[in-house]
């Protein structure tokens, strides 16, 4: 029997459970039936050798690692850890790993990461790009990487996708402020360098029915309090200020709040504040943050199922796409 740390081989395995080589790397794969007995009595003798499977070794056959790239725009921001625990979970419960890439939307970024996990050989992507196109990506992994988008650009996707229909919630939120007598909007769109232009803006233009909005009453940021609060703050020194302002996420709405609050105002009498993603700090801050629910864990679970079913079908499958709703929860803030 090997000692502790060793590695046995394949062939000392099916020797200790009775079986072939060949049916230790079925029950490992997966990929052939073996009975559960036989199963019982190789995974018994897989723990007492202490054997583990040469992952490259077995990727170089099959053409698979077991493995998928998570590029994050910001992992920092609490949406995102909640996004990569949905997909690690369904994941891991199939025998994949996950690695984890933070992009800060930066376009050399976002490059350089996808270029290396998929020279890795790693078996499928899941990723938002903001300062690369849909188009940008695809042609990187090239065609026989899974991918997987999820993203707020419009349009069709040369990838499988999973999107959140954005609008609904932001036409929620702008009539329950409608609801209030509050039609004067402003709007603060993330990620002033992202390739289709600052997230989220195109959704509130759709939300508001093609109202005209004053100038200067749309503004940008990076998906932080700080980004929010200056943002805010240029967006409250105008003559005629909006008397709501509508974010592209939680973090520049909290901002948002304090800029206000900075500026003497108060929230939400003065200037209400509305958010997008619905983090758990959403509902802490005060005043709790009426903010529009944006699934991160059902994101994080169709993007995982969605690379298996890829995984599994090759490239030759039409692409799929995947529409989760969103909605607006209200608290104090609006």
């Amino acid at each position: 029997m090997a000692g502790t740390g060793e590695r046995s081989s394949i062939q000392s395995v099916a020797d200790a459970a009775g079986v072939s080589p060949t049916t230790v790397s079925h029950a490992l794969s997966g990929k052939r039936a073996v009975s559960p007995r036989t199963r019982e009595r190789i995974f018994a003798a897989i723990e007492a050798q202490n054997y583990r499977p040469n992952m490259v070794a077995k990727g170089l056959r099959s053409r698979r690692t077991q493995s998928v790239a998570l590029l994050l725009v910001d992992i920092a921001n609490p949406y995102y850890p909640a996004v990569a625990r949905a997909i690690h979970d369904v994941l891991a419960a199939e025998g994949y790993v996950s690695f984890i890439g933070n992009t800060d939307g930066d376009a050399d970024t976002e490059r350089k990461l996808l270029e290396e996990m998929v020279a890795r050989g790693v078996d499928g992507v899941v990723m938002q790009p903001v300062a690369l196109s849909a188009a940008e990506v695809r042609e990187i992994a090239g065609p026989e990487t899974a991918l997987v988008i999820t993203t707020t650009e419009a349009g069709e996707m040369p990838a499988d996708a999973v999107l959140t229909d954005d609008v609904r919630g932001l036409t929620e939120a702008v009539t329950h402020l409608a609801d209030q007598g509050v039609h004067e909007l402003g709007f603060i769109g993330g990620f002033p360098g992202a390739s289709a232009g600052p997230l989220r803006v195109d959704t509130f233009e759709a939300a508001i029915g093609g109202a005209s909005v004053p100038e200067g009453w749309i503004e940008h940021a990076t998906f932080t309090r700080e980004g929010g609060e200056a943002a805010a703050a240029r967006l409250l020194a105008l003559p005629h200020r909006p008397r709501a302002i509508l974010c592209a996420n939680d973090l520049i709405a909290i901002g948002a709040v304090e800029a206000t609050r900075a500026a003497g105002l108060r929230v939400p009498e003065d200037v209400a504040i509305v958010g997008f993603d619905d983090i758990d700090t959403a509902s802490l801050v005060s005043p709790a943050l009426t903010t529009v629910v944006n699934p991160a864990a059902a994101v994080g679970d169709a993007c995982a199922r969605t690379i298996l079913w890829r995984v599994e079908h090759g490239p030759g499958a039409p692409y799929r796409k995947t529409v989760l709703p969103t909605h607006l929860v209200v608290r104090q803030s609006a």
